[in-house]
């Protein structure tokens, strides 16, 4: 265990085995910053093996850092984990603070927090929460900090009203997958759209572990598949989802290539935002910077939201040239 003292806060590592499940998850669930990603039973499939930075003051959490550290030839990395849109750092909830005082906390937390990390580690890469608002200590360590976008729709009790704000191109694509025969249904098996994914060489997908994940999703009672067939029963399409609290996020999506014209994935996200209930505040589309998948997102009436890349690599320039 290392540890690191900054002002009246003690910023340490802990181990997995350290780490009480209930402890983490109730810190996680009350953060500003609450993801799925976070909990630890997400982690334990993802990540496994992962351990934390833990800040506190008199014992009481302020700010909790997950990573895992993995090495090749000798140098120690650590990489944002598969099938989670964020990880980084979650702070407590801050309720009772004014801004000036909300910040500077922050502040203080963010530095304790990269002063507790291992000095072995040459490279980090991570992918932090929309609502990790305060990245300049990083810049100040020398992080470089990257802006990517995911998309978020509001979700309302009238579907009609979100339909209605979809542009006209997805709600033709709807339109015309329902008048086929397409049809969107809850599935308990992710199999038949692992097989999807498996027929277009762009989608990149493990799929061993996207299985032990929707199994920990099932377990959690959290996660939704839905398979579009049509009236022969062919798969054209399939949509992975979780709800979080009020964020229901979408997790993997494929379709069948051959025919992928013929609406069946915005079917599927169509009715994910059907059946979002009261609860659902936010659907999170998780997103793309591909052009591409952006125009796609974008026809549901989407918004794109901000969050943080934070990349640092200490080697020299000529060895950062040659990793890429």
């Amino acid at each position: 265990m290392t540890a690191e003292q900054s002002t009246n806060f003690k910023a340490e590592v802990l181990q997995r085995s350290q780490i009480e499940d209930a402890v983490w998850d109730g810190f996680i669930a009350r953060s500003p910053q609450a993801a799925p990603y976070g909990c630890s039973w997400y982690l334990d499939v993802v990540w496994p093996g992962w351990q934390a930075v833990v800040v506190t003051e008199k014992g009481r959490w302020l700010a909790t850092l997950p990573f895992k550290v993995s090495s090749k030839y000798g140098i120690s990395y650590v990489f944002n984990p598969p099938f989670c849109q964020y990880v980084g750092l979650f702070f407590d909830e801050m309720a009772e603070k004014n801004a000036t005082q909300e910040f500077a906390l922050k502040k203080k937390l963010v530095k304790a927090a990269l002063g507790a990390l291992p000095s072995a580690i040459k490279v980090f890469d991570v992918k932090f929460a929309p609502e990790f608002d305060y990245p300049l200590p990083f810049h100040w360590a020398g992080y470089e900090l990257r802006t990517r976008y995911s998309y978020w729709l509001e979700n309302q009790a009238d579907k009609q009203v979100i339909f209605k704000n979809f542009e006209e191109r997805t709600r033709t694509y709807i339109n015309k997958a329902v008048k086929s025969g397409l049809v969107a249904t809850p599935v308990d098996s992710v199999e038949v759209i692992l097989s999807l994914a498996q027929k277009k060489d762009s989608y990149a997908v493990d799929a061993g572990l996207l299985k032990k994940l929707w199994a920990a999703l099932r377990q959690q009672q959290t996660g939704t598949a839905l398979e579009v067939r049509d009236v022969e029963g062919r798969i054209h399409a399939g949509l992975i989802y979780q709800q979080f609290g009020p964020k229901l996020l979408h997790l993997f999506s494929a379709y069948d290539p051959v025919l992928g014209n013929q609406g069946g994935m915005s079917l599927a996200i169509w009715r994910s935002v059907e059946l979002a209930g009261p609860g659902v505040k936010v659907i999170d589309f998780e997103g793309s910077m591909m052009e591409p998948i952006e125009h796609f997102f974008r026809g549901f009436g989407t918004k794109p939201v901000p969050y943080l890349q934070i990349k640092k690599n200490d080697f020299p320039k000529p060895v950062r040239w040659l990793m890429g």
